[in-house]
């Protein structure tokens, strides 16, 4: 009986350390926003999603603006294997995109790096193509 009561108390104490864990990191409530069209900032945010290491793409959906990643390091006590995170990518007009994580998924301990990675794919495609339409030029 003892045995058993220890077990529950230390169960409880476990469990109510994982609840809380994720709401010790920072939200992550910026909003990316980038003049370009709606579609070519989804694909961008889709390849920098892509290639983060430790996560794959679960669920896409264009329309909805939705992409949703998984933890996928699996060798950790507890549940780090099952965090989830949802970014949306949102159009604000022809020519002007935003992207963002959405609540749910703002105090995720990567949210930083996720916005961060997004931000260098975007500011390195423009890069590479302002060198591309200059030695047209010339």
């Amino acid at each position: 009986m003892r045995k058993h009561v220890f077990l529950v108390i230390a169960a409880v104490l476990v469990l109510s350390g994982c609840a809380t864990e994720a709401k010790d990191f920072p939200a992550y409530d910026q909003e990316l926003v980038y003049d370009k069209s709606y579609d070519y900032t989804y694909l961008k945010v889709l390849e920098a999603l892509n290639t983060f290491p430790g996560w794959i793409l679960e669920e896409t959906d264009k329309v909805k603006g939705l992409i949703v990643i998984r933890n996928t390091e699996y060798g950790h006590l507890f549940d780090r294997d099952k965090w989830v995170a949802h970014f949306t990518v949102k159009s604000l007009g022809r020519k002007k995109t935003s992207v963002f994580l959405q609540p749910s998924s703002q105090r995720l301990e990567q949210g930083g790096e996720f916005l961060k990675r997004i931000d260098d794919v975007m500011l390195a495609s423009l890069a590479v193509k302002g060198e591309n339409q200059a030695q047209l030029v010339s």
